[in-house]
């Protein structure tokens, strides 16, 4: 329901269910849980379309941590996780670590998928749109 009103640009609304949902998960499966992360990912993202950046991006930092330590660096989720950052870090304006992150990125999405793979063409993409916003 929380992704829903997420998706639905009810923001204000999705961020209790979320949290809720998130420390439904937490308290039963530990923060480690790949649903748990999945849930602080799903928070991170409805609070940096809300506009509240800090707590995305720190919520953000602590799905990266997550990942990397359950699934190693170059596993899908955790690639995703450190994209998720850049789009955070993105929108904050932060454009020179937004662009370091898209940067491995586009290196661990190559090697894993391949160059014409739609999530590396997609990570081209938002560097091109990083290195275009800095000038």
């Amino acid at each position: 329901m929380g992704e829903i009103l997420s998706e639905a640009y009810l923001w204000d609304k999705a961020e209790p269910l979320l949290r809720q949902v998130l420390k439904r998960y937490t308290d039963a499966f530990g923060i480690n849980d790949p649903e748990t992360m999945k849930a602080m990912a799903n928070l991170a993202a409805t609070l940096r379309k809300a506009g509240r950046l800090k707590k995305a991006e720190d919520l953000n930092q602590q799905v990266l941590k997550a990942r990397t330590e359950a699934f190693g660096r170059n596993h899908p989720d955790t690639i995703q996780a450190m994209a998720n950052l850049a789009a955070t870090l993105w929108s904050a304006g932060k454009l020179e670590e937004a662009e370091d992150l898209e940067q491995q990125v586009l290196k661990a999405r190559t090697e894993a998928f391949g160059r014409n793979h739609p999530d590396t063409i997609q990570a081209m993409a938002n560097l091109a749109a990083t290195l275009w916003s800095a000038g």
